[in-house]
């Protein structure tokens, strides 16, 4: 599932945890394992015991990764029990070396274009600057001294949160001078009262002394052992697990699966379940399909490009730089064959809800698609909705993934996206081979809404023309997202199946997906696709089949 405009993350239960009244409980760090760079930086320095290494999210400038301190870190109003800060201690790098060999993409006219690597801050005092208000720098806290022989600065901020209740905190950065463009900084927040603060100044201490400059070791670091798009991406994610503790790699044929969850059973099954509903992808989807339908799209994009006067520059109101970082943020999606793309699609699976969060996972998820990012997110929620769940949410994002690698960045109407993702929802595993069933999460709300006297859906006609916004709940009707995810789900699978049971079922209908699908890859316009795909139905007669239908599941 997509973030930002593209993609809803499905909804997930989450535990309304009561809090006391107290806010003096949290757990002080202790002093644990090295964090270690010998692959681009060169440095080692201790880092909290059992606090678990969160990594960067991919594109990540600044961030190696963060230590959250947990719930029991958490400072809280004595008052009603939020939450001001959790603490945590994260590692910072601010790298101005010039690129040896800057990364180029191709541009649509076949012009290269260099990414822009120097995105965000550039120096401590520029990420200093970005810090929400209330933090007040204590001088007399600073400091400049060395470490190791390395040139190392102490800058300190405090911020009351509560005067009346003196509940207030530190954020202690101690930035290492690597070398002239190089600076590595431990940012750590910590309580500031004086009783609890001296029990973490202590280890926060021996730690910021525990930094050390490495050499670098070359020959640890992983190289493609072939010449496949899938060898350089299992090289990179062999790169990055060396620098993020306590995380591991997986392969299957199709996927690669970075973790931090130590249960092996576990993985055994999410990888057999990848592969198993992989193959219900292709039967519906299959290779071919892509081929045919990216050639289209490639017609259409370059009876686009004739019809410009002055060639494909950039769009009205979007500087040269503008788009030029627009461009660089093109994936691989937009290289090399579509089976061979397939064979590199990553999942990131974080052994709980607070990983899971605390990595940018959206607040009310189970899991995400990011195209951005090229990553597919989930945890295992046993302790939420069960692994029933984590099963469904994987079934439906890992669809998102798939349409991805193998049509492009497309952005379909949500009763047809989402509710194709739901459809693959219902998919349950029967020994190795997945089979169809309903999806529950969605039968009883979908049923109740159908329910004569109380009727309370969107009119068929009505719900496949529906924005991304409306269908997430800013509609006239008042339906919310849960109701329409509900809605199309049942659609998806009246269209997919109502031709072997539904009484009344039109055979005009049944092409009505694919025609919704290819025409938009063609055309790329929307409402073209709603008119091609639903021309000629008759919506009366299509939505009393339908409800008849959904009715008797």
């Amino acid at each position: 599932m997509r973030i930002q405009k593209l993609w809803l993350a499905l909804a997930s239960l989450i535990a309304v945890l009561a809090f006391p009244r107290v806010a003096h409980s949290q757990q002080v760090p202790k002093v644990g394992a090295e964090y270690k760079d010998e692959i681009r930086l060169g440095f080692s320095i201790k880092m909290p015991a059992d606090w678990g290494f969160v990594p960067p999210q991919p594109g990540e400038v600044n961030s190696l990764g963060k230590y959250p301190g947990g719930d029991m870190s958490i400072l809280r109003n004595a008052k009603n029990g939020q939450p001001f800060i959790m603490f945590d201690v994260e590692l910072l790098k601010f790298d101005r070396r010039k690129q040896e060999e800057p990364e180029t993409i191709e541009g649509p006219d076949g012009t290269k274009i260099t990414v822009d690597l120097s995105r965000g801050p550039r120096d401590f005092a520029a990420w200093a600057k970005n810090l929400r208000s209330g933090w007040t720098r204590v001088e007399k806290m600073c400091k400049t001294t060395a470490i190791n022989k390395v040139p190392t600065k102490l800058h300190v901020y405090r911020n009351e949160f509560d005067k009346d209740e003196e509940i207030s905190a530190y954020l202690l950065a101690w930035e290492y001078q690597l070398a002239p463009d190089v600076e590595i900084v431990m940012v750590a927040t910590a309580p500031a009262d004086d009783k609890r603060w001296g029990k973490w100044e202590g280890p926060l201490s021996t730690m910021a002394k525990s930094f050390k400059p490495l050499e670098i070791a070359t020959k640890k670091i992983a190289v493609a052992k072939g010449n496949t798009m899938r060898d350089a991406r299992r090289a990179e994610l062999e790169n990055e697990i060396k620098q993020n503790p306590g995380w591991k790699l997986y392969e299957t044929p199709h996927y690669f699966l970075v973790t931090s969850k130590d249960d092996k059973d576990f993985m055994k099954e999410l990888m057999h379940r990848l592969e198993a509903i992989h193959e219900v992808y292709e039967e519906l989807y299959p290779p071919s399909l892509a081929a045919e339908l990216r050639q289209l799209a490639k017609v259409r994009e370059a009876a686009e490009a004739k019809e410009k006067k002055e060639g494909d520059k950039p769009e009205e109101g979007m500087t040269p730089e503008q788009w030029e970082k627009e461009q660089a943020r093109r994936t691989r999606a937009e290289q090399g064959d579509p089976m061979e793309r397939a064979t590199c699609s990553v999942v990131r699976v974080c052994k709980d809800s607070d990983e899971y969060h605390h990595y940018g996972g959206p607040g009310g998820s189970a899991g995400y698609w990011s195209y951005m990012t090229e990553e597919l997110v989930v945890y295992d929620d046993q302790t939420g909705g069960g692994r029933s769940n984590t099963w469904a949410v994987i079934n439906h994002e890992a669809f998102h993934q798939y349409v991805f690698y193998f049509f492009g960045n497309l952005s379909p109407h949500s009763w047809f996206n989402e509710g194709t993702g739901d459809y693959f929802s219902g998919f349950q595993l029967d020994g190795s081979k997945f089979k169809l069933k309903p999806f529950n999460w969605r039968v009883g709300t979908i049923k109740e809404a159908l329910k004569p006297g109380y009727e309370s859906y969107a009119p068929l006609k009505d719900l496949v023309r529906w924005t991304q916004a409306e269908y997430y709940g800013q509609n006239k009707l008042g339906l919310g997202g849960g109701e329409n995810y509900a809605q199309g789900w049942s659609f998806v699978y009246f269209l997919r199946t109502g031709k072997k049971s539904a009484k009344g079922w039109n055979p005009a209908w049944e092409p009505i997906l694919d025609t919704y699908l290819r025409t938009l890859v063609e055309t790329d316009d929307l409402t073209k696709a709603v008119d091609t795909a639903f021309a000629g139905v008759n919506w009366d007669e299509i939505e009393a089949c339908w409800k008849r239908y959904i009715l008797s599941l």
